[in-house]
């Protein structure tokens, strides 16, 4: 080959390498990419293969139908909460035996209403035949005044902006009232305390030292948990009007809500057996069939892409590496080079197979790539 000659294949490779190293794998990361290898397929893998992927679309359509029903529930869950017919307290105590309140305590179930519900209206306003899900949430206030509330920054009808601005500012920390609190807020921790409950001041940090503190039981802390604070400020947030409606009138001062955790909700809605209806019927498929899940995933994708490939057989293109690589780029293009050539007769020879099972592997396909 004449020198001209070769200094153009190796600037097409260097082009080549170039695209490689840009795209985040040098050439022998890339020869180890699951996502750029292409297996060669044979009939008999093919012949072993269909019935577990008949098998994942199965399990898929029962997941989608589970997957259905938890949401149903949920939204029933919200409707139920959002028309009264439902109550927050009582939700909650349903699914815990440790529900207890301090003394004092006032239950607000109005207030709870909007709180459960607030996230989902705000959904529906926007997506009105969304089916959305509540946080059942219930809200207590303690009847006493907090005097240190900067009031005046709300104005005298309470917009976003107003909001924003007292939101940055929501009481005056330096006012003698807020270490009267703090004397509040130390006998709710012991309360709990006393009640076997733990205690944490850390996701507080924003506010001022012990002015709240959340708190959870041991037996479902990663179901239920709660908190205790002088003063919650984004019960007055504009963008829930509902909850400015119920809670607004009772709120200027100390609150608590125990709220649902996602977890718990999850946990509700799931019904028996949810969880063996997806991957973990297929790991079995995979395994009485001897195939590991990497390589299922790499027999999948080779199919996909035989497909396509058969759509335009001629357009691809087996590379070669005519001269000898000398210095260590050359090399490690010859690697690259090497991979490219192996997948390029891989898929050559994939189309070929996949012709072969067109008839029945299409309907499978089809359903597969939507989910992919």
């Amino acid at each position: 080959m004449s020198s001209i000659t070769n200094i153009i294949k190796f600037s097409q490779l260097k082009i080549i390498l170039l695209i490689v190293l840009l795209s985040g794998s040098g050439p022998l990361e890339y020869s180890m990419s699951a996502q750029d290898i292409i297996a060669k397929l044979s009939d008999n893998e093919i012949k072993i293969i269909i019935p577990v992927l008949k098998a994942e679309i199965e399990g898929n359509k029962q997941l989608e139908k589970a997957m259905e029903t938890k949401q149903d529930l949920a939204y029933q869950l919200f409707l139920d909460i959002r028309s009264g017919k439902t109550d927050p307290l009582e939700w909650l105590k349903q699914y815990s035996k440790n529900i207890i309140v301090p003394p004092g305590a006032l239950y607000q179930p109005e207030c709870s209403r909007a709180v459960s519900v607030k996230t989902g209206e705000s959904i529906l306003a926007e997506e009105p035949d969304f089916k959305p899900s509540a946080i059942p949430t219930a809200v207590f206030t303690f009847g006493i005044d907090f005097p240190a509330i900067n009031k005046h920054l709300l104005g005298d009808r309470l917009t976003n902006e107003s909001y924003s601005t007292f939101a940055n500012n929501p009481y005056d920390a330096t006012n003698p009232s807020v270490d009267k609190l703090r004397l509040f807020i130390k006998d709710m921790d012991s309360f709990y305390a006393k009640n076997g409950f733990g205690t944490d001041y850390s996701s507080w940090e924003f506010l001022p030292v012990a002015t709240a503190f959340s708190f959870s039981h041991p037996e479902d802390e990663e179901h239920i948990s709660g908190f205790v604070t002088i003063f919650d400020f984004t019960l007055l947030d504009p963008f829930y009007p509902d909850v400015i409606k119920q809670c607004s009138a009772n709120i200027m001062g100390p609150v608590m809500e125990i709220i649902a955790s996602q977890e718990l909700l999850t946990q509700v809605y799931t019904s028996p057996g949810f969880a063996l209806t997806g991957d973990d019927n297929i790991r079995k498929d995979l395994k009485d069939a001897g195939i590991t899940e990497d390589q299922y995933a790499l027999i999948k994708s080779s199919l996909i892409n035989a497909r396509r490939d058969s759509e335009y057989p001629d357009g691809i293109e087996v590379p070669s590496l005519d001269f000898v690589p000398t210095t260590q780029e050359e090399k490690e293009m010859a690697e690259l080079i090497a991979v490219m050539r192996e997948n390029a007769i891989a898929r050559k020879n994939n189309i070929t197979i996949y012709n072969k099972f067109k008839a029945e592997l299409d309907p499978i396909l089809d359903i597969l790539e939507k989910w992919m």
